[in-house]
């Protein structure tokens, strides 16, 4: 029968004979006095002592529960003796002494670890070469032809570098390298580490001493990089300022079209596509707010470069004017979507104008017209801007021309008008509301160049497209401009043929501006 005591060794609880905790206690006290003065006394102690929680804890299984006398023994010889070690009247001796140690019993198993003192990356390749004893070029190497042509070393590494543990400890350290666990090797281990830490902090010195006036030169370009750009920004800030000011506060109006006002500006075009008053304005704060905060940010952002501000209240104020600037942009988001929904659906829609049994059709280009004088005539088109606005209208120029083989001897003509919104029905609705002047008269067919609609169906992508139907071998007439023969032409460009019941036909596009050229 023998008396036990419970100890704590690195946060782990043991139940220890009472003569074997003796031992143990004489041991560290040892320890402590060979390394009274070792600059790295407090890391090898601890790692010492953690290694015999390591060795006490494989001494333990389920029938076992108390370290004995021999247990310890077996530990303490596996760790050697520090006076054996360590001793500062033997320090000559040591290299003889250690080879006197039993091999056997400081032989300490070898795990593979992240080597992250000699790293790349992450200390994967290192830890292999130190697990396999190989070069660690070799190991990189490859990985590097695995990545490069298996297509798997890239995946393979970052496994590695989750699953694999780091080294952290001493212990650790040891035991990647397959090295005794003892206290020669740890305070060996321990010391190395200092030392290189040490030559890694000259080095760093010296590097930073010498490239001193390097660093005032690329100081002094940084300044003049950080003021150029503080200038440029300040100077694009302004100039957002200025636009931001007449363009959208200001009302300028600069968008071309043809009104009874003269030109658009951006609120009166943003009337015509928003789909009613409650979006317009909800955009019209969102693009104030946004433009706002955007021409403060970028103006403030340029003071604090060309100045070099650092305090904290500059730094607050551009995270607030951004913040700002994310919420008007988040404010007109919903006014996009619901503008984009309008545009979502196409309505089409298609009448048959007539036929015309002739040698040769010529296409007549109308303009509206109204009464200037009696004594004049008027030579000019005013067909300018990208839209024009006529009492409650809405008008456009530019008709799509679309020729086809007849399939008999005769013109048909037929007309299409297309529009958008967020329903086939209403879309079919926007449809029929478009204006468009098309006739027959004198075997010629009269082309409004320009169509309308009503200003309430906004602007939807409304659009005018005129069908023809020509007979081998007749043509079209435009403005002196002959559409070719079909006869001749769906030979010579297949790209053009459509098939129909059977059988292919020709077709062919063009473009009836505004003004009233034809462009094919």
């Amino acid at each position: 029968m023998k008396k036990t005591v419970s100890v704590n060794i690195k946060g782990l609880n043991f139940l220890i004979e009472e003569d074997a905790y003796e031992l143990l206690h004489q041991y560290m006290d040892r320890l402590n006095h060979a390394l009274r003065n070792d600059k790295g006394k407090n890391e090898i102690i601890e790692d010492i002592e953690l290694r015999v929680a390591e060795l006490c804890s494989s001494k333990l299984n389920e029938r076992k529960q108390v370290i004995e006398l021999d247990d310890i023994r077996s530990i303490l010889e596996t760790l050697g003796d520090p006076s054996l070690y360590i001793d500062e009247e033997a320090t000559e001796n040591n290299s003889t002494k250690q080879s006197n140690i039993p091999n056997d019993k400081t032989v300490s198993e070898k795990r593979l670890f992240r080597d992250t003192d000699n790293a790349s990356i992450a200390g994967v390749c290192a830890g292999i070469s130190n697990y396999f004893n190989i070069d660690v070029v070799i190991i990189r190497a490859i990985f590097l032809v695995i990545f490069l042509f298996g297509g798997f070393g890239f995946p393979l590494y970052v496994i590695l570098w989750i699953v694999v543990p780091k080294a952290n400890s001493t212990i650790d350290k040891l035991r990647m390298r397959g090295k005794p666990i003892t206290v020669e090797s740890v305070r060996v281990e321990v010391e190395t580490a200092a030392e290189r830490i040490k030559n890694e902090s000259k080095s760093f010195a010296n590097r930073m001493r010498n490239d001193e006036n390097v660093g005032r030169r690329f100081s002094v370009l940084g300044k003049f990089i950080t003021g150029a750009m503080g200038i440029a920004f300040i100077c694009l800030g302004l100039l957002l300022l200025v636009l931001f000011l007449v363009t959208g506060i200001g009302g300028i109006q600069f968008i071309p079209a043809q009104s009874e006002t003269g030109f658009l500006s951006i609120s009166q075009l943003s009337e015509l596509v928003l789909r009613n008053s409650s979006d317009y304005r909800l955009a019209w704060w969102g693009v104030i707010i946004a433009g706002t905060s955007g021409i403060l940010f970028v103006l403030l952002l340029g003071a604090k470069l060309l100045f070099r501000i650092r305090n904290k209240w500059s730094r607050i104020t551009l995270s607030l004017l951004f913040t700002a600037g994310f919420v008007g942009t988040f404010i007109c988001i919903p006014v996009g979507l619901k503008t984009a929904r309008e545009m979502a659906i196409e309505g089409e829609i298609e009448r048959e104008v007539g036929s015309v049994n002739v040698a040769e059709l010529e296409i007549v280009t109308n303009a509206a017209t109204f009464q200037f004088s009696p004594e004049f005539k008027i030579k000019s088109e005013g067909k300018y801007g990208m839209i024009g606005l006529k009492e409650n209208k809405i008008v456009q120029g530019g008709i799509h021309l679309t020729f086809k083989q007849s399939k008999d001897s005769v013109y048909h003509i037929y007309q299409n008008l297309s529009a958008h919104s967020f329903s086939h029905q209403n879309a079919l609705i926007k449809a029929k509301h478009i204006e468009h002047s098309i006739y027959i008269a004198a075997n010629k067919l009269h082309i409004n160049s320009s169509y309308s609609y009503p200003k309430k169906d906004k602007l939807r992508d409304q659009e005018v497209c005129v069908i023809i139907e020509i007979p081998d071998g007749k043509f079209v007439k435009i403005g002196g401009t002959r559409v070719p023969s079909f006869e001749n032409e769906k030979v010579a460009d297949e790209t053009k043929l459509y098939y129909d019941k059977d059988k292919f036909y020709y077709n062919e596009d063009g473009f009836l501006q505004g003004d009233g050229s034809y462009i094919p």
